[in-house]
């Protein structure tokens, strides 16, 4: 009979997987990509003021951050470093460019034809994001079955 090995506990999501993150943690995340982004600028790259509101570049930044960390890793070579910056940082400020234009106002999404209304404060924002998720936390992840060992 085969035996089992490992935990069927679920593991917890990524740092990059907002996601999944818990209400609690939520604030905490959408803060540090905060100091990210501020980082990011004090590098010459600054960001669109609007970033947090767009779903797609909160999750894009995420794994932007993840990533550097692991770039700059004791144990990584030269060559992470610089494919972060060239395929990562580099990509995401190409697709970023027409979010620039937005010049902190929006569209109503669900009246595009109006007239663009100033974008929401971060605190504000976040906070909402944090109430949202408590409400209607995600879902937990399903734990993996333990692997059978071979006889």
């Amino acid at each position: 009979m085969p035996r089992s090995t490992g935990s069927a506990a679920a593991p917890a999501p990524p740092p990059w997987d907002l996601d999944r993150c818990p209400a609690g943690q939520l604030a905490r995340r959408y803060a540090d990509l905060q100091a990210f982004v501020t980082w990011l600028g004090a590098q010459d790259i600054p960001a669109p003021a609007c970033w947090y509101t767009h779903g797609w570049l909160v999750h894009r930044l995420a794994a932007l951050q993840a990533w550097r960390a692991r770039a700059y890793a004791p144990d990584a070579h030269p060559r992470d470093a610089a494919e972060w910056w060239v395929v990562g940082v580099a990509t995401l400020q190409r697709d970023w460019e027409p979010c620039l234009a937005h010049d902190g106002r929006h569209p109503p999404p669900d009246a595009p034809w109006d007239d663009p209304a100033p974008i929401p404060e971060f605190g504000a924002f976040v906070e909402a994001r944090v109430r949202e998720r408590a409400e209607h936390p995600p879902p937990a992840p399903r734990a993996r079955p333990p692997r059978p060992t071979p006889p």
